[in-house]
């Protein structure tokens, strides 16, 4: 396996320490959250679409580095994007930003901000239907 880039590990250490998305978000349309029972990584995510289709996100969690910052980095590359550009994400958008040798070195914690993510927006969906 390919070793992790210094580059890569400072945005990582960096987004684990002093993420700016690590808080509540005030007056959130919704929140959900899940975990790696096997490990005990948690992640909510909370967001807040605007009039114009933009979302806000943030989140709040505790576990390992890679669960944390990975939803940090996709956090902070999410903010104000249209929810119908966001719905579209996927794997591959997530290994872009966090790289391959992160994402294979532990793939349920890297994606676990990724699998929370889409559950936020189904139950944004649920809710708005009702």
């Amino acid at each position: 396996m390919d070793r992790i880039d210094q580059d890569k590990l400072e945005l990582f250490l960096e987004h684990f320490e002093s993420s700016p998305y690590r808080k509540k978000l005030d007056n959130y349309d919704v929140e959900v959250e899940g975990g790696n029972p096997g490990c005990g990584d948690v992640v909510r995510i909370y967001m807040k679409v605007g009039d114009d289709g933009t979302v806000e996100l943030s989140f709040e969690g505790n576990g390992c580095t890679i669960s944390q910052a990975s939803t940090s980095i996709l956090i902070e590359n999410l903010q104000n994007k249209k929810l119908q550009e966001i719905e579209k994400i996927d794997t591959d958008f997530l290994i872009n930003l966090i790289g391959r040798e992160v994402y294979t070195l532990r793939p349920n914690c890297a994606s676990l901000g990724l699998n929370v993510l889409k559950a936020v927006i189904k139950k944004y969906y649920r809710i708005k239907n009702k």
